[in-house]
C-alpha cells in the first residue's frame, strides 16, 4: 500500500473557497499519524461564529481521539496507532477520498496524495511544516513552560480569583494524611477537592514523573479522607513528536480517569467547572503558606 497524506481544512467562507489548513494525516501499511496545530485551531475563534468554532473544535478533537493517539512500540521511538475498526478505515485511500468528496461544510479532507516516503516522524514534521504550520514544531520545542504559566495566570486567574486559592501550598493541616506540602496553581472544594496544576510535559522524564506523582499523592490523600470523586485538572501543552518518553506519560495522563488534561488555550473549561459546581477556596486565607 502506498504512503499518502491528506490535509484537513476548516472552511471559513465556503462560497469563496476561503479555508485554513489545521491538521495533517499521514499513513502507510503499518502506521498512521494525525496531528493538528493548536495555535491555528485557537485562531479560528476569531474567524468563525461561536457555534461554528465550538463544533469545529469538537470535530478536530474527536478525530484526534479516534486516530491521533499513538501507542509506543517501545520506550524509545516508533509510535504506531492501534488499528481498531474505525481507525482502520483511515488506512484506505478510498475512504479518505470519500471524506474529501462528502465531508461536511465545516471541515474538509483534501484528496489523498501519494508520496514515495515511509511514514516517519521526520517525514511527518516536514509535511506538517510545509502544509499546516511552518514554525509550529520548532516553536513548541523551544517554548518554555513559563509561557504556559503566564497565559494561565493572564487568562484564567482573573476569572476565578476569590473563588479558589491561587498559587498555594496544601499541607496535612488542610488534607490530613498528606505526606509532604504540595504547591498547586489552583485549589478549591465543593463537596470534593478540586485542583488545577500546570505541568510542563516536555521536562526531563524524571522531573515530569515527580510532578505527576506529587499530584497523584495529593489525590490519594483526598481519597483517604473519603473525597473519592475529586477533580484534578492538569494544564499544559501536548509534547512534540521528538519527546517519546514524555508523550508516553502524557498519553497515560489522558487515559487516567483521575485526571483531566486541559490544553493551555482551553482553560475556560476550568472556569466553567468552578462556576457550575460553586467551588470555594480549599484553604482558609490565614492557613495559606507563603511560597518559599
Amino acid at each position: 500500500m502506498t504512503t499518502f497524506y491528506s490535509i484537513i481544512y476548516a472552511n471559513i467562507r465556503p462560497s469563496l473557497d476561503e479555508r485554513v489548513s489545521i491538521a495533517l494525516l499521514l499513513r502507510d501499511d503499518n502506521r498512521l499519524i494525525f496531528h493538528y496545530a493548536p495555535e491555528k485551531l485557537d485562531a479560528l475563534r476569531a474567524l468563525l461564529p461561536a457555534e461554528a468554532y465550538s463544533l469545529a473544535r469538537t470535530l478536530v478533537k474527536n478525530l484526534d481521539e479516534y486516530i491521533g493517539n499513538p501507542e509506543p512500540v517501545n520506550k524509545y521511538f516508533n509510535y504506531k496507532v492501534s488499528i481498531e475498526p474505525f481507525e482502520r478505515r483511515f488506512l484506505e485511500k478510498s475512504y479518505v477520498s470519500y471524506l474529501a468528496t462528502y465531508s461536511n461544510n465545516l471541515l474538509t479532507f483534501s484528496e489523498p496524495k501519494a508520496i514515495d516516503l515511509p511514514v516517519t516522524d521526520d517525514a511527518f514534521i516536514r509535511l506538517f511544516q510545509k502544509y499546516i504550520h511552518q514554525d509550529w514544531e520548532i516553536a513548541r520545542k523551544h517554548a518554555s513552560n513559563s509561557n504556559v504559566t503566564e497565559r494561565v495566570r493572564r487568562d484564567l486567574y482573573p476569572k476565578v480569583k476569590g473563588r479558589v486559592n491561587l498559587d498555594a501550598t496544601i499541607t496535612a493541616q488542610v488534607v490530613p494524611g498528606l505526606i509532604a506540602p504540595t504547591k498547586v496553581n489552583i485549589a478549591g472544594r465543593n463537596e470534593v477537592g478540586m485542583i488545577g496544576q500546570i505541568i510542563d510535559f516536555e521536562k526531563k522524564r524524571y522531573s515530569l514523573e515527580a510532578d505527576i506523582n506529587r499530584i497523584v499523592a495529593l489525590a490519594r490523600a483526598f481519597e483517604a479522607n473519603d473525597e473519592t470523586n475529586g477533580k484534578y485538572f492538569l494544564i499544559g501543552k501536548e509534547p512534540g513528536l521528538d519527546f517519546p518518553f514524555q508523550r508516553e506519560i502524557w498519553q497515560n495522563v489522558r487515559q487516567q480517569p483521575t485526571f483531566e488534561f486541559v490544553p493551555e488555550n482551553e482553560t475556560e473549561r476550568i472556569d466553567e467547572y468552578i462556576a457550575e459546581h460553586k467551588v470555594q477556596p480549599l484553604i482558609p486565607e490565614d492557613a495559606i503558606e507563603a511560597e518559599g
